[in-house]
């Protein structure tokens, strides 16, 4: 039984080192903080947006976001928009 209890454990912890290094977003809390730092959205406003934007878009194409670096027109264009229709979304949330 003490084995089987053993294995559980070796399971949980390996599945909690995947979970936390490589399914979890990098840019979240960046992207959220940069959100606050803008001064007129609340907290609960800017973690709205910030689950909505890392839904439409991959962690590199964020990190480019807020970088700046994105110079295809027609990316450019779909940020903007899924950024105005997510903060109209999150604007009461």
């Amino acid at each position: 039984m003490g084995k089987v209890f053993l294995w559980i454990a070796a399971v949980l912890l390996i599945v909690f080192t995947v979970k936390t290094q490589y399914l979890t977003s990098k840019t979240w809390t960046p992207f959220k903080e940069g959100c606050m730092a803008g001064g007129t959205a609340t907290e609960a406003q800017c973690v709205c947006l910030s689950n909505y934007v890392h839904k439409n878009f991959s962690d590199n194409e964020v990190e480019k976001i807020m970088q700046g670096t994105i110079t295809d027109p027609a990316i450019r264009r779909k940020v903007e928009e899924t950024v105005r229709v997510g903060a109209k979304a999150c604007k009461a949330p």
